[in-house]
């Protein structure tokens, strides 16, 4: 891509820093010369600063962690944004980047996000673990990386780093915005989502007068990204499938899509304190063999199964995750993530798989494999009666943690 000339990059970035519409206009007329302005240019310091990195021949267009994974917020080539954080209830600040990247400055797991303590770490890496699985098998997903800042008061913060998937005006609309329903009620159909959604959609491209083979299309892609998403939920334990955690991308044309996963703090089984989450279910059960067998009907469904989700792996998750963030795992880790989303639940869409999605065949195997848990005296209610296996592994890795 030609780089930005110094009025581009500039009124790029005003827009991005969350200057006021007259403020840019302002900006645009100093730099134009029809009206010479030298207090924006001042309220533009740091853009111009950002500007000279850009220009530069030491300009760097990724961000670069150091050896521990950890990118310096305070670096000259970023500066904290002015815009507004909208709805985000774990969101810092805006940081914006001499490439003009936007990224969004979030908060760790901790005691107040309502995560019991023994499962914090195992949130907090969830956000580097988890989309480098959801990649491997085609699914868009947002990375996170590991942020310090230390603020104009020397107060020292650890946060996380995601860039931002909205581009120019586009606008997130979260799944809550129009599938409403009780929220008291913890299981969510998901048969209703899909078909609420898609009269969304309908509604929607009818307002803006968008071509029916554009609706048509959207249509599609959406239902099959929220079947994808939603059976990526269960094969990571994802323990909250609130309406909120997922939504669609309004485009600058108006045109809508799906917005790539960025909520993972409650994957691999994490619990809550006081709090009982939003599960999706079908047909009013939320085993994963049914939700598999129930959506192997779609056209595309068994070919992504056979060809992308069976070979899921996590070491080579768990390598990309170190390359890309620089984050590792302890050996307890990878033990309890190998047991929860591995051995706990993708081994039950494989089975599926290696049964040719055959109903009568796999009910046959959840009776065979429930009695020998039973001889065992392992029996479990399948998802909702796992804490104790876990437990042993959570216990060792919070071990580990106050060891360090």
């Amino acid at each position: 891509m030609p780089k930005l000339t110094k009025q581009e990059y500039l009124i790029k970035a005003a827009k991005l820093y969350g200057l006021s519409e007259v403020e840019i206009e302002g900006l645009e007329n100093h730099l134009n010369g029809t009206m010479p302005n030298d207090y924006i240019m001042r309220r533009c310091d740091s853009l111009v600063r950002l500007y000279k990195i850009y220009d530069s021949k030491k300009y760097n267009e990724h961000i670069d962690p150091d050896e521990d994974g950890i990118i310096n917020l305070n670096d000259y080539a970023f500066e904290i944004s002015r815009r507004r954080l909208a709805d985000s209830k774990i969101g810092k600040f805006w940081i914006l980047s001499s490439n003009l990247d936007s990224y969004l400055a979030t908060v760790p797991a901790n005691m107040s996000t309502q995560i019991k303590s023994e499962y914090l770490n195992i949130s907090e890496k969830n956000n580097f673990l988890i989309p480098q699985l959801a990649k491997q098998i085609g699914i868009d997903a947002t990375i996170y990386y590991k942020g310090e800042y230390t603020n104009e008061h020397g107060t020292f913060e650890n946060l996380h780093l995601t860039k931002n998937f909205l581009q120019g005006k586009e606008k997130l609309i979260r799944g809550k915005a129009f599938c409403k329903g009780n929220p008291n009620r913890l299981l969510l159909d998901f048969e209703k989502i899909l078909e609420t959604t898609d009269k969304y959609i309908k509604k929607h491209y009818k307002k803006y007068k968008l071509p029916n083979e554009d609706l048509e299309k959207a249509r599609i892609e959406i239902r099959e990204g929220l079947i994808k998403q939603t059976l990526f939920n269960k094969i990571v334990f994802n323990e909250n499938e609130s309406n909120e955690k997922w939504g669609l991308i309004q485009g600058e044309d108006n045109r809508l899509r799906l917005a790539p996963l960025f909520s993972y703090d409650f994957c691999a089984n994490v619990q809550t304190i006081g709090k009982t989450q939003h599960r999706v279910v079908q047909g009013n059960k939320e085993y994963i063999e049914d939700f598999t067998l129930q959506y192997s009907k779609e056209p595309w469904f068994k070919s992504w199964i056979d060809n992308a989700v069976v070979s899921l792996d996590l070491g080579k998750a768990i390598e990309d995750m170190e390359r890309k963030t620089g984050v590792t795992l302890t050996d307890n880790e990878k033990e309890y993530y190998n047991f929860a989303i591995m051995e706990k639940m993708h081994s039950k869409v494989v089975n599926v798989s290696d049964l040719n999605y055959d109903k009568e065949l796999v009910v046959q195997e959840k009776k065979k494999n429930l009695t020998i848990k039973d001889r065992f005296d392992m029996a479990r209610k399948i998802v909702h009666d796992r804490k104790s296996d876990i437990s042993y592994f959570v216990k060792n890795i919070k071990k580990d943690r106050d060891e360090r």
